[in-house]
């Protein structure tokens, strides 16, 4: 007697099952590691352009400014050219943050605290010495259930750190 060939509705059902199963636990922790993703990509774009922005204003030898504009989510570094009128800065680099990223705190207090040149839009400016001489202060994130914050000291230093329910911790 020759045996059947091929899968029973049984066999294919149970096959089945247990991908789904499979599936639907893989996507209850890819989800929320997505939205952790952008806001770790945000806050290092953020970071990366704050170093461009000195790395710049020291190579080219005159002042370069980091820009955030927090109602199109848009980051940007900027050449001076030597002059203090703003319109006639040379764009440099720019990058847009994702939009699952916002500007948000978790205690009081403004979000972004760099220089507000007009409405939502911010600036460090840095000298050709790679010092801060305007807009020392914070962007604070908010996405994927976390607060990161970027911060930019005087001397240039540019540091991350998280919420960790309580406090700001040094680390990412």
């Amino acid at each position: 007697m020759n045996g059947q060939r091929g899968i029973t509705l049984a066999e294919l059902l149970i096959v089945l099952a247990i991908a789904s199963l499979g599936l639907l636990a893989v996507g209850t922790y890819a989800v929320p590691w997505i939205a952790r993703e952008a806001l770790r990509s945000a806050v290092y774009d953020v970071q990366t352009y704050m170093q461009l922005a000195r790395i710049e204003a020291i190579s080219r030898n005159r002042d370069c400014r980091f820009v955030i504009d927090t109602a199109t989510n848009r980051i940007g570094v900027l050449d001076t050219a030597g002059t203090p009128a703003i319109g006639d800065d040379i764009l440099l680099y720019e990058a847009d943050l994702p939009d699952t990223v916002s500007f948000a705190r978790p205690d009081a207090g403004s979000a972004v605290t760099l220089n507000n040149l007009s409405g939502s839009i911010y600036q460090t400016l840095f000298g050709n010495d790679g010092i801060v001489s305007l807009g020392t202060g914070e962007v604070v994130l908010f996405g994927g259930s976390q607060y990161k914050r970027v911060q930019v000291f005087g001397a240039g230093g540019i540091r991350i750190q998280k919420w960790n329910g309580t406090a700001w911790a040094i680390g990412s």
